[in-house]
């Protein structure tokens, strides 16, 4: 078994912060993924940001093995922070791969995965909010596994990344419950084209976030695992800055009886 390595804390730039200066902390998280995955991790070798979108500095931080899936519905991890002065903003991010990169399912079977745009130029993407914040703000690497892994023909796996960056301060989160709180399900926020999902946890009486959101008027959807079958859709107003509790959504009995295949390895469902 691989071993998850841990990735430091660095902080870089003067020890003495002046009014002009602004701190800026990166962290990474994750989307949970089905059922069928057990782990997915990355070999995690550099992190690189850029103010204008053509020169690029490194983050200082201890390469290492990462299991993104420890970092879900609402956790994240700090990879390492910075200082800026005024007038400069992070634009774009780089994250660079190395070789040890793999996914594990539930059966306990490993494939590694190859990922060669990440593991040269790296994997770009832009910061996806404007920075209206002064004396400090973090930044968000939310890197979707699971819709990040692809198996081509052949039975080999290859890394085509599903990554967005944005700022905590700006954006917001829903979350909540569902009942039955032991069956997993997928959660939706759609807003015109943006949609963003999750999987409530049963494991911890099927808690769900959905994180990164901006100010407006989203559907919330709840859906059986890993089919297309929705048993309930609220609505629910946003406002950037500030988190929804949606406190306990129900699903009746009567809703879940749509779809018995799925239902059946879960334990009290006929």
């Amino acid at each position: 078994m691989m071993a998850i390595g841990v990735i430091g804390l660095a902080i870089t730039g003067c020890s003495e912060e002046d009014d002009q200066s602004t701190r800026v902390k990166f962290y990474l998280t994750d989307a949970p993924a089905p059922q069928s995955y057990k782990a997915v991790k990355i070999d995690l070798q550099e992190i690189k940001y850029s103010l204008d979108g053509e020169s690029w500095k490194n983050l200082s931080i201890t390469p290492g093995i990462v299991n993104l899936m420890d970092f879900t519905n609402g956790q994240d991890t700090l990879l390492s922070d910075i200082v800026l002065y005024e007038g400069e903003y992070i634009s774009q991010i780089r994250l660079v791969l190395g070789d040890n990169n793999s996914v594990e399912f539930s059966d306990g079977n490993i494939y590694s995965f190859s990922a060669p745009s990440a593991q040269t130029s790296g994997l770009k993407f832009n910061v996806q909010e404007n920075i209206t914040t002064s004396s400090s703000y973090a930044i968000r690497i939310d890197f979707d596994a699971s819709r990040s892994i692809v198996k081509q023909g052949n039975g080999n796996y290859f890394l085509k990344p599903v990554i967005r960056a944005y700022l905590k301060e700006n954006t917001s989160a829903v979350f909540g419950y569902i009942s039955p709180s032991d069956i997993p399900f997928e959660v939706f926020t759609i807003m015109d084209t943006d949609t963003l999902r999750t999987i409530s946890d049963p494991l911890q009486n099927n808690y769900f976030m959905l994180h990164g959101l901006t100010t407006g008027t989203y559907d919330i959807q709840i859906r059986l695992p890993e089919t297309k079958i929705a048993l309930d859709t609220l609505q629910t107003e946003v406002f950037g800055g500030t988190d929804k509790d949606l406190g306990t959504v129900m699903i009746s009995a009567k809703a879940l009886t749509g779809a018995p295949s799925v239902l059946s390895s879960f334990t009290g469902i006929p």
